[in-house]
């Protein structure tokens, strides 16, 4: 461990630069917005979803994320509680039918803004978890006859769980951590050999059969550099909070919460194991949401060691770094993304590193494409919401260290 002196410079040193490209990372997104950019102007959520979440972390006034809640609400929202817009193509209306709903429903709950509050949309998200705790994508559309998909991941179970926690939801946010712990400890055996699984079937079974094409959806490794790294941050992050919001609102006591932090611990001494090259792939980006939450949370209570803490805040850092400031571009916002649905589509061979403030890709979407066109203002939304975690977290370190709280209080 260096020097404190040495290490709190470096620190501040980052905070400042996150400070700035937090800054400008919210006056791209508030130039976009309607009339003069798509936000608010196109029927699509998915140029709001984030955006939204990104406004609020990068500290725009409220009074404009609440415009882009109330343009979600009154021209998205369909009578069967779920959000989205007709004519959207499936790979937005359907694939990501709750996903965006809870992206800026958790917004609208720290707001406490109206559609947070309707008890029509409370109920249709409620639907789409099921009995072990795991949420759907996609349950189709009448809420009477509801059609689950065959597997649960943990990009909704996660998702879900902060909305759960921003509603105040304890029974429904507990049994999202209970999943993601059990699949954390399903794939213990394989993150010890260097890979993932990232499913499981409704009744608890981690599905391992995956096949060629299918595998960037279906697994990750610890060597190929472009794969949807998110399975690990996400899952870290949701796990930290509830830890948190379980031990501090709802007075749980810390034994009774262990395989929670004992689960993000897991992913995080899987996520050790990755090379530097996969930080350059923006499906880095929620890695650094989950290394930021655990070093909060981890400061916060004073557990763990120095070494720690200090693998908690490398990841965030490296996060911070590679995959958001070194990204951004000249505008103050990000690139565009072709998110691959299958690892073996030539758009695999996109690069999203820009040289001298350019990027070498198409900035529209690629018909008949085998990915997801993700618009500059998504991906900036989210990355500003992921780096104010990581800010949040190594700030709290950093104060810490100040005050000279270095100890350990509390054994994991």
């Amino acid at each position: 461990m260096p020097d404190i002196a040495f290490k709190r410079r470096e620190m501040e040193h980052l905070l400042n630069a996150i400070a700035i490209s937090l800054q400008r990372g919210g006056a791209y997104l508030v130039s976009q917005c309607a009339p003069n950019g798509p936000i608010m102007r196109e029927r699509n959520l998915s140029y709001v979803h984030k955006a939204t979440w990104g406004m609020y972390a990068a500290g725009v006034d409220h009074r404009l994320v609440a415009r882009l809640l109330d343009w979600a609400y009154a021209e998205a929202l369909q009578p069967n509680g779920d959000f989205y817009f007709a004519d959207e193509p499936p790979e937005y209306r359907d694939s990501q039918r709750v996903y965006r709903a809870l992206t800026f429903g958790k917004v609208a709950a720290w707001l406490d803004h109206p559609l947070s509050r309707d008890q029509r949309v409370i109920n249709r998200l409620l639907q789409y978890q099921h009995a072990s705790g795991g949420v759907f994508a996609y349950i189709g559309d009448d809420p009477q006859h509801p059609t689950p998909a065959p597997t649960i991941g943990t990009l909704n179970t996660s998702f879900f769980g902060h909305m759960m926690l921003a509603l105040g939801r304890e029974r429904e946010a507990v049994r999202a951590g209970d999943w993601l712990v059990r699949w954390v400890q399903a794939n213990a055996r394989h993150m010890s050999q260097g890979l993932m699984y990232t499913t499981m079937t409704p009744e608890g079974q981690l599905i391992t059969d995956v096949p060629p094409g299918q595998r960037i959806a279906g697994m990750l490794d610890n060597r190929q550099p472009k794969q949807e790294f998110w399975q690990v941050g996400t899952t870290m992050a949701y796990l930290a909070s509830l830890y948190d919001t379980s031990r501090e609102r709802w007075q749980r006591d810390a034994a009774s919460l262990a395989p929670y932090l004992e689960a993000a611990l897991a992913l995080l001494d899987f996520e050790t194991t990755m090379p530097l090259e996969t930080y350059i792939w923006p499906s880095k980006c929620k890695m650094g949401w989950g290394a930021g939450e655990l070093l909060r949370v981890l400061v916060k209570y004073q557990l763990g060691d120095e070494q720690t803490r200090e693998t908690a805040y490398q990841v965030a850092r490296k996060v911070a770094i590679y995959t958001f400031m070194d990204n951004q571009l000249p505008h103050g916002g990000w690139s565009c993304m072709h998110y691959p649905l299958g690892e073996l589509i030539p758009e695999m061979a996109f690069e999203y590193k820009p040289l001298q403030g350019l990027v070498n890709v198409p900035d529209q979407r690629i018909p008949g494409s085998q990915t997801i066109f993700l618009p500059s203002v998504e991906i900036s939304g989210e990355f500003l919401g992921e780096m104010k975690a990581i800010e949040v977290g190594v700030r709290a370190w950093w104060e810490a260290l100040a005050r000279g709280q270095s100890d350990v209080k509390e054994a994991l």
